[in-house]
């Protein structure tokens, strides 16, 4: 049977588009983390739990009940929530298919390992099905448990924060757990694509929630569909699309591979109300504009934050000293002249010298049997500020 063709040429450059923008925002996201650990000229991004939307979800319920934000965490991660919400009630899961870096890491090593062995594989429906609930599970988990514990519990396990700590003293000490998802869902992208997003991502198992609320899906033709299933066999995440008319999906990333690889025209495509079609391309710049925009607005009216601000002038601004926000970078100076504590008690606890106590707790605390770590400094000063 004859049929009109896609524009070829059109959908390799939408593909092609696509993994620019997301290469772009991966290595942005990993310089950002480089230069955390390695500051150059005096600036000091914060931390990168700060540009994680995930980290806007785990701290509302400290920010609504003590007003509050957990440590490691500013506005700029309630920002990136906001754009994210307002993707997601136009084009559903695009967060994951056309921003998110972590997605972008699993995507490079999903297309090595297709170098490699020829073909994704596919994990057996009975141990997929229920495995894709995981992540609904730790969802549930992490925000409670951090809601309790008023830290961020997921910070040891997870594996963008292990990501950026790579180069870093602290990877082995603070993410080892982290670094082991890390490596574990890069290892198994290279052979079933995106592990991690299809099964423990907390942040992805939150978006599933509202996917039904999106506006636009990818929908099919059946009268024009030839059944090569090219649209399933790109699918990064094992969507059977050629079997439905529309992508309903939670699991759906929006990244619209499949309407970029269907060859017969308008067989695949994306609708929105009243039959209202997109290109997959306008749907990632869409995409990334709200994001420019939302973080741009926040940064020229002060909510968002590219710049770690030092504990002595947190304290200069709130009026008070949070000893959560003690972060390795910190001096024990500073600390001290903080909290108020003598020096001496910081000299004689943590059995350092005149010279260390002017350094970076973390130089102090990584040299061999220091016997003590960041947190260790916090749990001080704590006991210390109740004491008095």
């Amino acid at each position: 049977m004859a049929y009109e063709k896609s524009d070829g040429p059109g959908q390799k450059k939408s593909r092609a588009a696509r993994m620019t923008v997301l290469v772009l925002i991966l290595v942005f996201s990993t310089f950002l983390g480089f230069i955390h650990i390695y500051p150059m000229g005096g600036w000091t991004p914060p931390p990168i739990d700060s540009f994680c939307p995930f980290g806007g979800i785990e701290s509302a319920f400290s920010l609504i009940f003590t007003g509050k934000m957990l440590q490691r965490i500013a506005w700029s991660s309630f920002v990136l929530l906001l754009a994210t919400l307002i993707v997601a009630f136009l084009f559903r899961r695009s967060f994951c298919g056309n921003i998110c870096p972590l997605g972008t890491l699993q995507e490079l090593f999903a297309r090595l390992g297709k170098k490699i062995f020829g073909k994704h594989y596919q994990v057996s429906s009975g141990i997929d099905k229920p495995a894709r609930y995981l992540k609904y599970v730790a969802l549930v988990v992490f925000v409670l448990l951090t809601w309790a514990a008023g830290t961020m519990v997921i910070r040891p396990y997870d594996p963008w924060v292990a990501y950026h700590h790579l180069t870093s003293s602290d990877l082995f000490t603070d993410s080892a757990i982290g670094f082991i998802v890390l490596v574990l869902s890069l290892i198994g992208s290279l052979a079933y694509d995106r592990v991690f997003c299809k099964y423990l991502c907390p942040m992805g198992g939150f978006l599933a929630l509202l996917y039904r609320f999106g506006r636009f899906r990818v929908r099919r033709n059946e009268a024009t569909c030839i059944h090569c299933k090219k649209c399933d066999q790109v699918c990064p995440v094992n969507i059977p699309v050629e079997s439905g008319v529309d992508v309903t999906s939670s699991e759906c990333i929006n990244c619209n591979e499949c309407v970029n690889a269907c060859p017969v025209k308008d067989t695949l495509f994306v609708s929105g109300p009243k039959d209202t079609r997109i290109k997959p391309s306008s749907v990632l710049w869409i995409t990334l504009v709200i994001f420019v925009v939302v973080a741009g607005v926040a940064s020229f009216s002060g909510g968002f934050e590219w710049k770690m601000a030092k504990i002595t002038k947190e304290v200069i601004q709130s009026g008070a000293f949070n000893p959560n926000a003690i972060t390795g970078r910190d001096t024990f100076a500073a600390v001290a002249a903080a909290s108020r504590i003598p020096k001496e008690l910081f000299m004689k606890t943590f059995k350092i010298s005149e010279e260390e106590f002017n350094k970076e707790i973390r130089e102090a605390a990584h040299k061999p049997n220091s016997g003590f770590e960041t947190e260790d400094v916090r749990k001080f000063v704590r006991e210390q500020m109740k004491s008095k």
